[in-house]
């Protein structure tokens, strides 16, 4: 394919998928036959699951099913002047959107399986979208061009918004602390009893304290006291622990511990067990060619646009269930 036709196809990304092989005419669910060619319930289904898979805005059910006449219908009309692309330019076509979203071909297959939508759904959308560009090219010698200074302009524009974006509080990496707590519990009791029994357990968890040789220790560090709670290791925001907590498990340092001290549940002791960093994922920014080739798609769209309006009053479209019909 040419350079056109090749970014006409880029805007794959933002369309929404094809029905899988159809069905005969007698189908059960038929909704509507395109010059004799069947779309079925399950076609407009599948339709609005791979809008979902490729991020594309949702679809109601008759924007569905119009996409999919659409689909037919320049299918139809690239096969009467012999613009169907062949397996090759399909397979190619698949890899580069593959690339794009950083995948191979099968990963994209699993993604879309995974969102139970089948590979021939996209290369049947595929292929009528290249058939279309060509028909295009080939009849109407579409010439589609951006003055380079439209790029530069939207380029820019985007960049802007792209640093404002990297600006996001919510985008700066976040201090991970991974934590470990203890628990010595004291059952309820009257005042005088309680202090005594809250005072013996915190000698137990001194005892246990001078024991603790970090992290992987603490059910040895365990031994011999009665009732001792272990809790999992859990990964906590540093910015959210108590200030002084957090002061005390700094001094303390990865593998120490802090404490005793009162909790709900007894006496308390809270291990440091790690630290790390969590960087949250940043949007990439496009390429200049990317842009560019996103501004000769809009362009584009205006040509593809008036030549479909041409092309659906020339097919025949008979609704078998009319509440779908226009």
């Amino acid at each position: 394919m040419n350079r056109r036709t090749g970014f006409a196809i880029a805007i794959l990304l933002s369309l929404t998928a094809s029905p899988a092989t159809m069905g005969l005419a007698q189908t059960p669910g038929v909704i509507v036959t395109v010059n004799d060619f069947p779309i079925t319930t399950f076609d407009v289904d599948e339709r609005i699951r791979l809008d979902e898979a490729i991020g594309r805005r949702a679809e109601d059910r008759k924007q569905a099913l119009q996409s999919l006449i659409d689909d037919r219908i320049k299918q139809s009309e690239a096969k009467k002047i012999n613009a169907q692309p062949d397996d090759v330019m399909v397979n190619k076509q698949i890899d580069r959107l593959a690339k794009g979203a950083g995948l191979d071909a099968d990963q994209l297959a699993a993604k879309l399986k995974a969102k139970g939508v089948s590979m021939a759904a996209l290369r049947d959308l595929v292929a009528a979208q290249i058939g279309f560009s060509r028909m295009l090219n080939s009849l109407y010698k579409i010439k589609v061009d951006v003055d380079p200074a439209d790029v530069d302009r939207k380029y820019a524009e985007i960049k802007q918004k792209y640093d404002d974006i990297l600006r996001d509080p919510r985008l700066k990496p976040i201090q991970v602390y991974t934590i470990q707590e203890v628990i010595f519990p004291v059952e309820k009791a009257e005042d005088a009893m309680a202090q005594q029994l809250l005072m013996a357990r915190a000698v137990e968890a001194q005892q246990f304290k001078q024991r603790f040789k970090g992290c992987k220790s603490a059910r040895s560090a365990a031994s011999g006291i009665f009732n001792v709670k272990i809790g999992r290791m859990i990964d906590a925001d540093a910015a959210k622990i108590p200030k002084q907590l957090k002061a005390g498990l700094d001094q303390a340092g990865v593998d120490g511990i802090v404490g005793p001290g009162r909790s709900p549940d007894g006496i308390q002791l809270v291990a440091l067990c790690g630290k790390h960093s969590i960087n949250p994922k940043r949007p990439d920014m496009p390429a200049r060619e990317s842009v560019e080739n996103m501004l000769l798609a809009e362009k584009y769209d205006v040509y593809q646009e008036r030549y479909m309006r041409e092309l659906r009053t020339k097919a025949f479209v008979d609704y078998k269930d009319k509440s779908f019909a226009p």
